[in-house]
């Protein structure tokens, strides 16, 4: 007896419409009519897109392990997630498939993405960051920042005018400033997306998101 093969959709969701699911879907409807038992990310947790971009991960990596082939939809060269999920599937030996016509890829599709730079935009991984696991470990940004201005104004007391004080929005101007530093020095992406991520924790400060 043959074992059912197991095929995995990936592709883009962040920035399309319903978050590209109908595309999710009916390629899942396509592979199960040709026999296939479909891995569909956009059916994990009932279908909820409002939980942390990890959780989707950890689930979408959890699927994959356990499949033999990958359909590939159109424009997952474009999304930092199913990029990554490419080079997983090339590395443990899965077959790619493209996801409209069903037909089997005679090459593993080629990817750039690399741990360092990844293929997403400065922005959106920088955005990515602020909304995910470093809220969870260090707080709102206006608490985590208050607790640092507090123990710079101490430390720069002597430095201060009399009745003066550090403030939460001194420190993520500061550190954009740091980064700045670094960056003049030698390029780095990372100090680019720090600044990024910075800006955006001043904006939370302030009470603008």
């Amino acid at each position: 007896m043959t074992a059912t093969r197991r095929i995995y959709i990936a592709g883009p969701m962040t920035g399309h419409e319903d978050h590209n699911f109908p595309a999710f879907h009916a390629a899942a409807d396509r592979f199960r009519q040709a026999g296939w038992e479909v891995a569909n990310p956009a059916e994990n947790f009932g279908g909820r897109t409002d939980l942390p971009r990890e959780t989707y991960l950890r689930a979408d990596v959890a699927l994959l392990s356990r499949c033999d082939a990958m359909a590939m939809l159109p424009g997952w060269e474009r999304s930092h997630g199913a990029t990554l999920e490419v080079v997983l599937a090339v590395e443990l030996g899965l077959r790619f498939f493209d996801a409209r016509s069903g037909m089997q890829m005679e090459e593993p599709p080629r990817t750039t993405y690399s741990a360092e730079n990844g293929t997403a935009s400065v922005l959106d991984t920088a955005k990515r960051i602020t909304a995910g696991s470093r809220r969870a470990d260090y707080g709102h940004p206006a608490d985590d920042f208050a607790r640092t201005a507090a123990m710079w104004t101490g430390i720069l007391a002597d430095r201060l005018c009399e009745g003066e004080a550090i403030t939460a929005m001194d420190v993520p101007l500061c550190l954009i400033a740091v980064k700045l530093a670094r960056q003049v020095h030698r390029h780095k992406r990372d100090n680019l997306v720090d600044i990024a991520g910075y800006a955006r924790t001043a904006s939370m400060v302030a009470g603008d998101e």
